[in-house]
């Protein structure tokens, strides 16, 4: 049986991270492609040799012929396109973050319960091979019980309509999402959160483009968590993950390929690259969800819990005290 997937969006995440993906898996068509402006879509349609193009995204969702919807459209388009596919009765990869606020999340998360189709919204750290087996290594208790994290995510600005805070949630919601669902996935439930931060980017016009956060677990561990949009154009793509425990550290910097380094009983280990596709994993467990009916390592749900302190950093900003994520609705 070949899966028919559409393409909604023609950006960076469809033309860098999911369609070369999908070209190379097995049973596998991507049949249609959506895009604005209609040049960009045609440009990958003929990359990708995609059949059908268009600007008009409802005429993807309700194509028939199409079983799975990629959503790789602007954050502030989220909920309205991937309601509308789940009701149209498609399969849904959903681009992270899962909406621009925890009410329409949630409500995603009600018309997929509703809808008997999949949703899995593209928390690609999950699968990421490193911070994976980061994860496992602590879980496993190699450096004891978790007491202290840090993670960081540095970028230039990548304009256009991320530079408002109102379309794009700002660097918290768009891309350090990725460290707050990965921590909030090894170490737990997040209690309190205390962050400052601003616009600093001459590339921004209203987005909080660089923070720096403390999370606090309600394990008692302790996380900083930093994320920018405000580095100079020239500067190198930056993610670090440290975890440190009562018996070790370990640690998985992009900038040394991340190679995972741990510290531990007085030894020191060296692990990896590991190189695997962290976008090909993601839509493996997908497929496999569709197929087999294993679930993947994340629920929709998940998805509004990452939103849900992301809203809480930009809150506990703009409001200059420790926030509780539950007051984030």
């Amino acid at each position: 049986m070949v899966l028919r997937v559409g393409v909604l969006g023609s950006g960076f995440a469809a033309r860098e991270l999911h369609l070369p993906v999908l070209s190379s898996l097995s049973g596998v068509e991507v049949s249609a492609i959506f895009g604005i402006p209609y040049e960009d879509a045609l440009i990958l349609a003929r990359r990708f040799k995609i059949p059908k193009v268009t600007d008009d995204w409802r005429s993807v969702v309700h194509d028939s012929s199409i079983d799975v919807v990629l959503v790789a459209t602007p954050t502030y388009t989220h909920r309205a396109i991937a309601e509308e596919a789940i009701k149209a009765g498609k399969h849904v990869m959903l681009e992270k973050p899962i909406a621009l606020t925890v009410k329409d999340g949630e409500e995603l998360v009600k018309a997929y319960e509703a809808g008997g189709v999949k949703l899995m919204v593209a928390h690609c750290l999950r699968f990421w091979p490193e911070y994976v087996r980061a994860r496992e290594l602590m879980m496993a208790g190699r450096v004891g019980e978790p007491r202290v994290a840090r993670a960081y995510r540095l970028s230039s600005h990548p304009g256009r309509w991320f530079r408002f805070q109102e379309l794009s949630g700002g660097v918290a919601v768009d891309m350090s999402i990725h460290d707050l669902d990965y921590l909030r996935w090894t170490l737990g439930e997040v209690k309190r959160v205390y962050a400052v931060g601003g616009t600093y980017s001459s590339d921004s016009a209203t987005s909080i483009d660089h923070f720096m956060a403390t999370l606090e677990f309600e394990n008692g561990a302790v996380a900083y968590v930093e994320g920018s949009w405000a580095m100079p154009r020239n500067f190198p793509f930056t993610t670090y993950l440290e975890i440190a425990g009562t018996k070790g550290l370990l640690t998985v910097d992009n900038q040394l390929t991340s190679t995972i380094e741990a510290y531990i009983d007085n030894s020191y280990y060296r692990y990896g690259p590991i190189y695997r596709n962290a976008y090909y994993l993601e839509w493996v467990a997908f497929l496999d969800w569709l197929n087999k009916g294993v679930k993947p390592p994340i629920e929709p749900g998940d998805a509004v819990e990452a939103l849900r302190l992301a809203l809480a950093i930009n809150k506990s900003i703009t409001e200059g005290r420790v926030v509780n994520p539950g007051e984030v609705r």
